[in-house]
């Protein structure tokens, strides 16, 4: 009697997620080239805060890429936060540290996200970023250059610029004397004319700008919101180090924490890791606490 045999076909593959991208991706370009690309929901966005562009830096100096991305249904929607620094050769992962609303009468929340690089090579870099869900890549940002070890342009003019961050502020109050301030550099000559305070107007007794060791180089009382320029312009040049600073009378302050994990480059100013400082007895401060920015800025021009 003879066997008989049955061949049973093995069941489909599963589609990875990685392809199923790249099938969405390919699903949009046939909703374009038919015409209907209306139908198409918009990619998910994304957006570069630092460092500026034409910004510099040193071989082997960690540098924070950071941003926001949103996508219409929501944050929640997104998986993954991308860095190239290739121009959109290559990508690498960031993580997400907060939620915060885009803007406007938008409506929309963004996920801020960032991304430590750390260059080991001189030369120029292109910086662009996107956010994906668990199905989309999306659009990817408009590029910034970086300049690592190399010359870079030469700095444009910048009026009453000051330092902000997109970070998450919260109230504290320790209730004793502080002294808090921000560590900084400058890409350019120029002067600084003001430490700014506002939001923390209520409490800056004081402001003082001093030399990264130490040595005060302007102090005054503070009245208004807006603190008062130094009587005279402090000369900054590239290359030094510069503390800003005010005094906290009460120990009441705003903080945002997390800002300053590797250096921070806003023109004009460049802030090296850690760069938010605070002392318990009213001098230089020094200490630092979880990377906070404690929304006390100088004020530069050029």
């Amino acid at each position: 009697m003879s066997r008989q045999v049955m061949i049973v076909a093995p069941p489909p593959a599963r589609v990875r997620p990685m392809w199923r991208k790249v099938l969405a991706v390919a699903a949009a370009a046939l909703l374009l080239s038919s015409g209907t690309a209306r139908a198409a929901a918009p990619l998910p966005q994304s957006h570069l805060y630092t460092p500026s562009n034409n910004g510099h830096t040193e071989v082997g100096e960690p540098v924070l890429i950071s941003g926001g991305g949103y996508e219409q249904t929501g944050p929640g929607a997104l998986q993954d936060y991308q860095v190239s620094v290739d121009g959109g050769a290559t990508w690498n992962s960031g993580h997400r540290t907060g939620t915060i609303p885009l803007g406007g009468e938008t409506g929309i929340a963004q996920a801020l996200w960032e991304y430590v690089f750390t260059p080991q090579e001189a030369g120029v870099y292109t910086i662009v970023s996107r956010v994906n869900t668990d199905t989309v890549y999306g659009q990817v940002s408009a590029p910034r250059t970086l300049y690592v070890g190399v010359p870079g342009p030469t700095p444009t003019g910048c009026y009453q610029c000051g330092y902000y961050t997109h970070n998450p502020v919260k109230n504290e109050d320790e209730g004793v004397v502080l002294e808090l301030g921000l560590r900084f550099r400058v890409d350019r000559p120029g002067t600084i004319t003001r430490v700014i305070t506002s939001w923390n107007s209520n409490e800056a007794g004081r402001v003082r700008l001093w030399r990264g060791d130490g040595t005060l180089l302007a102090d005054r009382q503070v009245s208004t919101p807006y603190a008062e320029p130094f009587p005279t312009p402090v000369a900054v040049v590239p290359g030094e180090e510069y503390v800003a600073s005010f005094t906290s009378w009460r120990g009441r302050y705003r903080t945002s924490e997390n800002t300053f994990p590797a250096t921070v480059i806003q023109s004009p100013f460049v802030l090296p890791a850690h760069a938010g400082v605070c002392s318990y007895d009213g001098g230089f401060p020094t200490r630092t606490w979880n990377d906070s920015h404690y929304w006390v800025s100088p004020e530069f021009q050029s």
